[in-house]
């Protein structure tokens, strides 16, 4: 005869579920290309040799810092929102009580790429005074005008007394910058007899009182577009051999104002993905599990572009069996125990 025993078999399991990143870093240059201007990162489309870069247009000097065909100092190049960063002079001009003038209105140049209107501010420092942002050709023109009061000066503001910002409606490839006085009595005063002009990105700079007389050969960080390609990424996807983002990334067009029939793209890699979106296998997946990206409290499995959380919910026996800790719950028969 058999007796039914009823067993049941607990299991409790630990599941750690994870992939391990690569021990090396995911690529950002091209094989055999140096990536390094000292501490400043250069990644592809961009280079520091002619066989290392896009075109000459990507081309990095690393003695000055400058790319190729621009003259504003390199700072900073991200592949992650597209922009670089760098530092442009400040326009000045300085009246003296002999009635001679001092100045400085550099020219800037920015190859293809652009200074971004929505992360900068034009700004003007000086009582009654001016900054004028125009293109070459004196088509464009943004202009930033101060109170002509300095009797309210604070130091941190720039709301109208010494100091004034503006956004920037247009983003030339080339332009000016200029400063000069709306009121003669400029040149006159035993303080701020200069006025200054530049471009800034937001936050970047505090006005103090002590900048009215104080800001000649200064430089200020400005934040710039940068992207490939002359055309949509439309029309550059129907070109296989040319379009230059890579599997597992996304492209996103880009258009100005001087050219909205074209327009220009970049590469971004897709969600759930980091690294170069220009290099053949660029962009690598992320282990969300291995950082705070997952929201998972019991378990967490690292997908191609994702993750997943085990089910947290315990199911009914015999048919309970989720990732993370676990029961597992069985039935058996055994034989009775009889006589020999």
């Amino acid at each position: 005869m058999l007796r039914h025993v009823n067993v049941i078999v607990i299991v409790i399991l630990i599941v750690i579920l994870s992939t391990k990143k690569a021990e090396s870093q995911v690529a950002q240059s091209l094989p055999d290309c140096p990536n390094k201007c000292g501490n400043i990162t250069i990644p592809y489309p961009f280079g520091i040799r002619k066989d290392c870069c896009l075109s000459e247009a990507y081309l990095v000097n690393c003695t000055t810092l400058r790319v190729m065909n621009t003259n504003f100092k390199l700072l900073n190049i991200s592949l992650d929102d597209g922009l670089m960063h760098g530092l442009l002079p400040v326009a000045y001009q300085c009246y003296n009580s002999d009635g001679s003038v001092r100045r400085s209105q550099p020219i800037i140049r920015l190859s293809r790429f652009k200074i971004s209107s929505t992360l900068n501010l034009l700004t003007t420092v000086g009582c009654g005074t001016k900054a004028n942002l125009m293109d070459l050709d004196d088509k464009y023109e943004i202009a930033c005008r101060s109170n002509t009061s300095c009797m309210s000066l604070a130091n941190g503001s720039c709301s109208g007394q010494g100091c004034m910002q503006v956004p920037i409606l247009f983003t030339p490839t080339e332009f000016r910058i200029q400063s000069q006085r709306v009121t003669r009595r400029v040149g006159n005063w035993s303080f701020n007899n200069c006025t200054y002009g530049f471009l800034v990105k937001i936050g970047e700079y505090t006005f103090q009182e002590t900048d009215l007389d104080n800001m000649k050969n200064r430089f200020s960080p400005v934040a710039l577009e940068w992207t490939v390609g002359n055309t949509s990424c439309e029309e550059a996807k129907k070109n296989k051999t040319s379009y230059l983002c890579t599997e597992n990334s996304v492209c996103m067009d880009s258009h100005s104002v001087f050219n909205q029939i074209h327009g220009t793209y970049s590469c971004r890699c897709a969600k759930g993905y980091e690294g170069n979106p220009y290099l053949p296998d660029g962009c690598q997946d992320i282990n969300e599990c291995e950082g705070p990206q997952n929201e998972c409290s019991h378990g967490c499995v690292n997908t191609i572009g994702s993750y997943t959380c085990p089910s947290e919910a315990a199911k009914s026996p015999g048919d309970s069996l989720y990732i993370g800790q676990y029961t597992l719950f069985f039935q058996m028969t055994l034989p009775s125990e009889g006589p020999h």
